[in-house]
């Protein structure tokens, strides 16, 4: 029955995309548009240095790999996260033999409804589904909104407020979006967002130079494994608070360099069973680490 809602909601973001397409060739000039549905893929690799896990003398550091093609109005994705465990016979959950979980993986399809109202209305909402596992993917599924109404004050100052909500069977949040931004999408000079779930401040010392620092907050729920010494076919949802400082050079039209500097504020995980009953809930403290993008359009 799940599979079966999935591939319902599959075909409908399919449909939206085209018609959204359609809808925006109307309104867009042709060259603005080539530029929307020009594709871009995205390597990411980053790694956060072992930490505690709260309550326990058990550490994890972590590594994170993804690749993700996208454009204006649609993206897909595969992400997947490797943990280094120290100490496992002092942590608070597990066997205190076998590493509590070895990798993790997610796959997502989502599709962007970008629609301008009038010179100073826009609004942007995003659907998207996905899978995040350990091993089996069944009853993995979720599925995610977020929309928002962009004000524009004059040239350089908007506002912009709406809503964001990630839906799993097993928890689902939903939390406001607002945000302040100035000289946004400039490419001269500061930039500013001052919000949630995304804040941050940039600086332009080129036209092919951007430093930059923010926060971003995620949150999303795991499948374990049939096998998991975690909670057997249980459950972890996890919200992270992620800080960097970094900055972005653009070599060419075409490709682009990102080197941030990570630090993790807050990482929060609690556990289900297979029921989607919580067992319990930790913390793991703060850490550093690194992360490297490139972005290549085509």
């Amino acid at each position: 029955m799940c599979s079966e809602n999935i591939k319902k909601i599959v075909l409908s973001i399919l449909l939206i995309f085209v018609m959204n397409l359609h809808a925006q060739e109307s309104k867009l000039k042709k060259g603005v548009l080539e530029r929307m549905v020009q594709p871009k893929i995205s390597l990411d690799s980053s790694y956060l240095s072992s930490a505690d896990v709260s309550g326990s003398e058990g550490s994890v550091g972590v590594a994170k790999n993804s690749v993700k093609i996208n454009n204006a109005f649609a993206e897909v994705s595969y992400s997947n996260w490797s943990f280094a465990w120290d100490d496992i016979d002092r942590l608070p959950f597990g066997n205190g033999v076998d590493d509590p979980i070895k990798q993790m993986h997610s796959v997502k399809v989502g599709v962007k409804i970008p629609f301008p109202i009038s010179d100073k209305w826009f609004l942007l909402t995003s659907l998207s589904v996905n899978s995040t596992f350990e091993k089996e993917m069944d009853d993995s599924y979720g599925a995610g909104v977020f929309g928002f109404a962009s004000y524009r004050l004059d040239q350089d100052h908007s506002i912009q407020m709406g809503a964001f909500a990630n839906y799993h069977p097993i928890s689902t949040l939903v939390l406001p979006v607002m945000s302040y931004s100035y000289r946004a999408r400039q490419r001269d000079g500061f930039q500013l967002v001052l919000g949630f779930p995304r804040a941050y401040v940039g600086y332009y010392v080129s036209d092919k130079m951007l430093l930059r620092s923010g926060m971003i907050f995620s949150q999303s729920v795991i499948r374990l494994s049939d096998s998991s010494v975690v909670e057997s076919g249980g459950y972890i949802e996890a919200k992270d608070y992620m800080g960097n400082m970094g900055v972005s050079y653009e070599f060419s039209s075409k490709f682009t360099l990102d080197v941030n500097f990570l630090y993790s504020l807050k990482r929060d995980f609690i556990i289900y069973n297979s029921a989607g009953a919580e067992e319990s809930k930790y913390s793991i403290d703060p850490s550093m680490g690194v992360n490297l993008r490139l972005k290549y359009l085509f």
